[in-house]
This record gives structure tokens, sequence and C-alpha cells, in this order.
């Protein structure tokens, strides 16, 4: 091998020092991967094993292992995909994640946007408001909504009753279940508007002055320059935070649960309270299992994209 003048030729230390395979990084993740096997994979092993068993007891064949029930295939999965009621719940479900990924993320870019225009203080000041709203309790936000929305005591009828031609004194918003999903939608965008708008904020900030100002002297309008501008930019982000909002509106369990009581009726009921309800409530683990199973195959189709988007990322860098 010919070597430049004024170079020096890589001796065998050199070579050692070329970056290969960071053994390093896969020991350092090795602890984080056991852990991870031993609290999520082997639960994981035992909801499939249950999903194509018949249970034979009832209260305790979750604990017996299910070591005597009988292997049935896919007896459970033809049942559970042959239940209309099943199909009305996964509709539900894709409905109810799609508005609330929406309308988070619309709400959660125009708030970026408008961080990204005011002076510093005011800035500082929204996003501690964001960063207050983030930091409150699912539980206790939905216990907010719940008193606002409520038929005796809410301040959103007195405040609504109050305007002419408006009649909605003693209105219970929970006695129409799509009503009563648009209260919930509420509270899941209210806590997912916090992450969305400081992530979307953060990109912006990314994008270079330059480029938005040559689009401006170009005569481009405050939309053109979003759409030609600002949006290719924050697709890779965007992509991420869709995926991501997918995947913890499809689960939304805590919100319904406790705008319910405890009870939500068939028209409050998305995936994971059918499943509780057809699985844990009724005693019923194989079904519970089972429809386990097909939450995670649907949920599945979205992590692929989420971790296709991630190497992209890391091939980009």
């Amino acid at each position: 091998m010919s070597v430049l003048p004024g170079t020096v030729a890589p001796g065998p230390s050199a070579k050692r020092r070329r970056p290969g395979r960071p053994r390093l990084a896969y020991l350092l993740i090795l602890p984080a991967t056991a852990v991870l096997a031993a609290v999520v994979g082997w639960p994981l092993v035992k909801i499939v094993q249950l999903s194509v068993q018949q249970q034979l007891s009832g209260k305790y064949a979750l604990f017996h292992g299910g070591a005597n029930s009988p292997y049935v295939g896919l007896r459970n999965y033809s049942r559970i995909l042959s239940d209309s009621g099943f199909w009305t719940v996964a509709v539900r479900t894709a409905v109810f994640t799609a508005i609330n990924v929406g309308l988070s993320l619309l709400i959660g870019m125009a708030l970026a946007l408008l961080l990204n225009r005011v002076s510093r203080w005011a800035r500082v000041l929204l996003v501690a408001v964001l960063l207050f709203a983030w930091a409150v309790p699912s539980t206790v936000s939905t216990q907010v909504f719940y008193w606002l929305f409520s038929n005796q005591y809410g301040a959103v009828n007195y405040l609504l009753d109050a305007l002419p031609g408006v009649h909605l004194a003693g209105h219970d918003w929970f006695a129409d279940p799509h009503q009563g999903l648009a209260v919930i939608t509420a509270v899941v965008v209210w806590g997912a508007i916090p992450l969305l708008a400081i992530s979307l904020h953060a990109g912006i900030t990314q994008i270079p002055r330059e480029i938005l100002e040559a689009a401006t002297c170009d005569g481009a309008s405050p939309w053109q320059a979003f759409r030609s501008v600002v949006l290719p930019y924050l697709t890779p982000l965007l992509v991420i935070l869709t995926t991501l909002s997918v995947i913890w509106d499809f689960g939304v369990f805590n919100q319904i649960w406790f705008m319910r009581n405890g009870h939500p009726e068939p028209g409050y009921q998305t995936l994971g309270i059918y499943l509780y309800a057809n699985g844990i409530g009724s005693s019923h683990y194989n079904d519970g299992a089972t429809i386990a199973v097909l939450m995670m195959l649907c949920l599945l189709v979205v992590m692929v994209v989420y971790i296709r988007q991630l190497f992209r990322i890391g091939d980009a860098q």
C-alpha cells in the first residue's frame, strides 16, 4: 500500500483502534436487557401460552400456570374474532385513537409555533404552565374534568347555561357515550399536549434561521414557509411523536375507568377496558390473554414504523 508524503502509515495499534463492533455498548445494555427479559419477556410468554389453552378452572387458573390445561390451538382467537362485540370495540378504539392523536398533534404544533414567536418571558411562562400540566397525574386531571362536566356542580354547565339561547342546566354529559368519550378525549389531549408542544418547539429551534429568512425574502407567506420549510424539517420528529401517541392513546385505560367510576358501560369500552372486563373482571384469563395478544399485534405494526424511523435517523447521523 502506497503512503502519501507527509502521512504516517497506520501501524498494528492503529488498526486495533479502528471503529468496529461496540462490544462495550453491548456489555452495558446487557443488564437492562436481562431485566427486561425477566420482567416483560416471561409474562409475555405466559400470556401467549394462556391464549392457546383452554381454561379448566376459573379463579386460580392464572396462578397455576395452566400446566394441566389442554392446548386448543387458535380456537380462542377464532371465538374472539368471530364476536361482533370485539369488532365494535376495535373500531371504536381506532376512531378514539385517531381523534386523540390528531387533536394532540394539531394543538401541540400550534403551541410549538406560538412558543417560537412570543417573547422570552412569555415563552418561559408558557413552558412552565405546560410542565405543570404535565406533572399532574392522570388520575387527578381525570377527577378535575369529571367535576368540571358534572351535571350537578359542573362549571362547564354553569358557564354554558349563562350563554343566550343555551340551556344546559343539569345536562348529563355521560348519559350519551359519544359525549362522554368527547369529555374523556379532552382529558387525554390535555395530558398529551405538554410533551408534544415542547418536543416540537425543540425541533423548530433546530431549523436554520437563514432558510426561514430566505423563504420570507422570496415572498413566502407564513403558511407557505411552514408547509415548505418547517414541516419537512419536522417530519422525522412528527413520525416518532405520532407513533408514540398512537401507542399511548390506543391503550387508554385510567381516564375511562375513573370517569365511569370503575364500571364503564359497553358504549365506553375501548380494547383496554374490553380486555379487563372479559379477562380479569370475569376471571376468563384465556380470553383476556387472547385479546391482549391481538392488541400487541396491532401495536406491533406501529412499533415497526417507530423502529424504522429510529434507524433512519441513526443512519442520517
